[in-house]
């Protein structure tokens, strides 16, 4: 699975800044809180620490020092839905709720979830290649903070496969109820969507009769379509809007291996406008507003799947 660095960026949009003007809010108090990196030092050890990602994973959201927007964090689910029950105490005799970060990259959102009070022991993440977990763990300095074995690598959502070496996935198999994947399925075609959706609902949880959530934002569309992959890589890849991603999910959770299993399915998805903000003293890299036609903004879904597993399954 590729990381959620990887992502594709429009032709307009510049692929590489090669100056970091400033650090947006959220992730600056990120910076000073839990990493401990003073506010006039950010600049420098970010910039240090993307250029070495840079030059070894030369992707436009790395480039444009995307990765500094807290995505997981401004979704309208956030608080209620996914920080909310991470921080609960845990009630004897009831399961724990555990996240995971599906492509997690440096691991950003799972810091802003263990600033923002989530017990880490609760919190997983995985990606495909080892270089970001390491170097997320050099940004945040905190390798004696997390558990570096909840960081699972490699974690491949596009094979079916029982080889730990292929994919460390299958260590959280039937134990995830909450599950962050973002800008990882706009890189791929809609086949390759449907063995992720297989994937992801391999790894819910399903005994306990209550519904689990899949939450995430990727690349968004007016119409479901198929995109062209910029010439060097080729093929294609799929964008979604609301009614495509619906008909995704509900088409692999009809097929014969889910459809006896799978009690409910709610799919919620929402577009926004995307542009790059320019202004030095940005809160955010990118804002997100309401989509307008005329405008140059990209689209940007932001989604909830629920999905509730018949208790004896």
């Amino acid at each position: 699975m590729a990381s959620k660095m990887s992502g594709p960026v429009n032709d307009r949009e510049q692929r590489y800044h090669e100056t970091l003007h400033n650090v947006p809010k959220a992730m600056s108090e990120l910076m000073s809180s839990y990493a401990g990196v003073p506010r006039d030092e950010q600049i420098a050890h970010i910039t240090k620490l993307r250029n070495e990602a840079y030059a070894q994973f030369p992707y436009p959201c790395m480039g444009t020092f995307r990765f500094l927007d807290l995505d997981l964090a401004r979704h309208a689910a956030y608080k209620d839905h996914v920080l909310a029950p991470l921080c609960q105490p845990a009630v004897p005799g009831k399961p724990e709720p555990l996240f995971l970060d599906c492509g997690c990259c440096l691991g950003q959102d799972l810091r802003k979830l263990v600033v923002d009070g989530a017990l880490p022991h609760r919190l997983w993440a995985s990606d495909i290649e080892p270089r970001f977990i390491e170097l997320g763990f050099e940004l945040f300095r905190d390798g004696d903070k997390l558990p570096r074995d909840h960081f699972l690598c490699p974690g491949n959502v596009l094979i079916d496969t029982q080889d730990p070496s292929e994919d460390q996935l299958i260590k959280l198999n039937d134990n995830v109820t909450i599950l962050s994947i973002s800008a990882v399925f706009h890189l791929f075609d809609l086949e390759d969507h449907k063995r992720i959706v297989n994937r992801c609902l391999k790894l819910l949880r399903k005994d306990t009769g209550a519904p689990v959530l899949v939450i995430g934002a990727q690349v968004g569309a007016q119409e479901g379509k198929r995109v062209p992959r910029r010439p060097h890589i080729g093929g294609y890849r799929y964008q979604h809007n609301s009614e495509s991603w619906e008909a995704l999910w509900r088409e692999v959770c009809g097929q014969p291996q889910w459809k006896d299993h799978v009690e409910a399915l709610e799919v919620k998805a929402k577009n926004f406008g995307r542009i790059r903000n320019e202004d030095p003293e940005a809160d955010e890299v990118i804002t997100l507003s309401e989509p307008d036609p005329t405008s140059d903004a990209r689209l940007w879904q932001m989604f909830e799947v629920w999905v509730t597993f018949r208790s004896s399954s």
